[in-house]
């Protein structure tokens, strides 16, 4: 069971998404372990699944939640929810940010409209932000977007960067920020959690078989590139077994254009709601070829060396291209051969090695050792 808050931490994690959370579960594991207390404060732009991804990851920590409006699935709900749940965070202040505010550190993670909100109003509050996969870029603000924008906003704010690999560290600015270099992802350490957990009876798939899942609003609302997307699926659906996983925005969307039902006609095709982590890394984690358009599928797989056909124009990061992952530029040739080359080869799919590397860890040791010299500092 949750244990509740203790008495003013001074660090202070908001998330809002369930690749957040996914992200900075094994962060925030490796904090409760170290016995470094924390504020574990929720935006609700993701509310499904959020409870039972801490529980998976054996999160102790309270949730507090600042929203309790349904989830996000369109912009007009998704500006209705950032401006409340931004007055929220702003008038209680006082409460998750203890004078002399300085010396609270506010976590905030990766890309999202919640990474956005939390480094703003920590920055607003004169917290130290400190910044979770920061230094990904893709060095053209259309793609993704807003992702890419919103990771140059959050620089600006960010104190503390802590950046996945030398390339990331590479990207940002050493005279606005202290950078520090975690090695690798956090998801890598998800991944572990993976590796260790029995096997789900959910994620048994006994025929071959491909994983979609896409849920990204620039595909979602582009009707050639969605056009593209359901294309695929139904021509992969004549030679293998397709799983499309249905996030509750792509179900939405696909309602509203009337074509939900033909995909539910076909036998080839099986819809599965959004599953935990655990259960969906095992399924995707013996796929024939996995395609997504989340970036943190690309470095996921990238690790387990699943091929991949990423349905972006562009990528932020580097894991896997050209090496597992392809990324399609909804490029249809590319796509066919990639599909082909997947689903006609003889031998089982590759299963890496996971690197040594322990992000969570240097990341959670690094803050230690930031909150000890606050409170030994008399500035």
């Amino acid at each position: 069971m949750p244990e509740p808050p203790t008495d003013s931490p001074r660090l202070v994690a908001i998330l809002g998404t369930r690749a957040q959370t996914i992200k900075m579960a094994p962060l925030l594991g490796e904090l409760e372990h170290q016995g470094l207390p924390y504020r574990l404060l929720l935006t609700g732009q993701h509310r499904e699944t959020i409870d039972e991804l801490l529980d998976e990851f054996g999160i102790r920590t309270s949730r507090e939640w600042l929203y309790e409006g349904p989830e996000v699935k369109g912009m007009a709900q998704a500006a209705n929810w950032m401006f409340r749940t931004a007055w929220t965070l702003w008038r209680s202040r006082n409460d998750w940010a203890a004078r002399p505010r300085r010396k609270t550190i506010v976590l905030t993670h990766g890309d999202t409209f919640t990474t956005l909100l939390a480094a703003s109003v920590g920055w607003l509050v004169r917290a130290r932000v400190a910044h979770v996969e920061a230094g990904l870029r893709s060095y053209d603000w259309r793609h993704p977007f807003p992702e890419e924008l919103t990771r140059l906003i959050v620089t600006r704010f960010a104190k503390i960067a802590y950046c996945p690999g030398e390339w990331a560290c590479g990207n940002l600015n050493t005279r606005r920020q202290t950078i520090v270099d975690t090695g690798a992802n956090t998801i890598l350490d998800a991944l572990r959690t993976v590796t260790s957990a029995p096997a789900r009876p959910e994620a048994q798939i006994y025929t071959p078989y491909v994983v979609v899942s896409v849920h990204r609003f620039e595909n979602l609302y582009s009707r050639e590139r969605l056009d593209i997307i359901l294309d695929t699926v139904q021509h992969l659906a004549e030679r293998l077994r397709v799983v499309l996983v249905l996030h509750p925005t792509t179900r939405k969307r696909l309602t509203e254009l009337g074509e939900l039902e033909a995909l539910e006609q076909n036998p080839k095709i099986e819809l599965r709601p959004r599953m935990t982590y655990v259960p969906f890394m095992q399924m995707i984690g013996h796929a024939k070829l996995v395609i997504t358009d989340g970036g943190s599928n690309q470095e996921e797989l990238s690790y387990l060396g699943i091929p991949t056909l990423l349905m972006r124009m562009a990528t932020e990061r580097q894991e896997g291209l050209d090496d597992n992952v392809i990324l399609s530029r909804f490029d249809p040739e590319l796509i066919r051969e990639t599909i082909q080359q997947a689903i006609t080869a003889d031998t089982a799919t590759p299963q890496s090695q996971l690197p040594a590397s322990r992000p969570a860890a240097a990341i959670a040791r690094d803050i230690g050792e930031r909150l000890e010299q606050s409170i030994d500092s008399h500035e």
